[in-house]
């Protein structure tokens, strides 16, 4: 059973670590975004600001923490991911606005979002970025 946990683990080590530290950082956007709306920043205001948290510690923590290669210089690398992640704003923000307007909470609306923007950030960084 350990031996098969190690396994999986070894064929799979880059999403595991993706998971894990999109799983920390998720945590930290999700919490200044219940933050931003607590202090009554409108929740389509509060999605891009605290996606920009996120944006930030996922760059710095892919680098140290999941990709090992380089495709491109740090500068370049940074462009990539930033233009990756404003596509995800764009699509974080449409999800949220679509599940509100639809009934849900913008809390629900903000982790569905969360759950589908992971997928994307982990494929275009994975095949283009790093």
């Amino acid at each position: 059973m350990i031996q098969k946990s190690k396994e999986l683990y070894t064929k799979h080590e880059q999403i595991v670590r993706y998971f894990i530290m999109a799983a920390i950082i998720v945590a930290i956007e999700y919490g200044s975004y219940l933050g931003m709306l607590k202090i009554g920043i409108e929740y389509l205001v509060a999605v891009p600001l605290s996606m920009a948290i996120g944006i930030g510690l996922n760059w710095y923590c892919s680098r140290i923490f999941v990709f090992k290669t380089r495709r491109h210089r740090p500068t370049k690398e940074f462009t990539l991911v930033l233009i990756a992640s404003l596509i995800g704003a764009g699509l974080q923000t449409l999800i949220t606005y679509l599940t509100v307007q639809g009934g849900g909470t913008p809390a629900l609306g903000k982790l569905f979002a969360i759950l589908v923007t992971f997928f994307w950030n982990y494929y275009v960084r994975k095949k283009y970025i790093f």
